[in-house]
Formats: C-alpha cells, sequence, structure tokens
C-alpha cells in the first residue's frame, strides 16, 4: 500500500513532503511543489497539517485520474494511444 510505504516515520499521517514523495514513486515528476502542495490543502479535510489513510483515500482516485492521464499522454499520446 502506497500509504504505508512513503509514511517513512511511521506516524500513520503523511505530511506534505511524503505526499510529495507518493506522487514522484507514480512518475508524477511534472509536479511542482507548488502542485504538491495544492493537492496536500485538497486532501487535508480536518487542516491539521497532516494526511490520514481516510484523507488519502478520498483523495488519490481525484489525483490519480488527472495525472495517469498526464503520465499516459506523455509516455503515449504520441503514438496514438489516446483517443
Amino acid at each position: 500500500q502506497l500509504f504505508n510505504i512513503v509514511d517513512v516515520d511511521g506516524s500513520g499521517y503523511l505530511d506534505e513532503k511524503e505526499v510529495g514523495t507518493a506522487l514522484k514513486l507514480l512518475g508524477f515528476k511534472w509536479l511542482e511543489e507548488k502542485h504538491v502542495e495544492k493537492i496536500f490543502e485538497r486532501a487535508d479535510l480536518d487542516e491539521n497539517g497532516e494526511i490520514c489513510l481516510d484523507e488519502f483515500v478520498l483523495e488519490a482516485p481525484k489525483t490519480l485520474r488527472t495525472n495517469l492521464i498526464k503520465l499516459a499522454k506523455s509516455n503515449g499520446g504520441d503514438m496514438g494511444l489516446l483517443v
């Protein structure tokens, strides 16, 4: 599970740096710090400065959907794999 892999301190929560690491591991290398910051803010529903597993599960599908399309376009768009 990605959450546990990037929760390097084992706290059960992700900080902004750990979220950035997760996104890079997924191949979203184009995301700048400001993008990671916005994703983190959107996911941190209780605004406590960290993301719990429940918040991660709620935000992940939206972030993945958007960025997997970008990743696919950058990796296969020129070959006509995306319609």
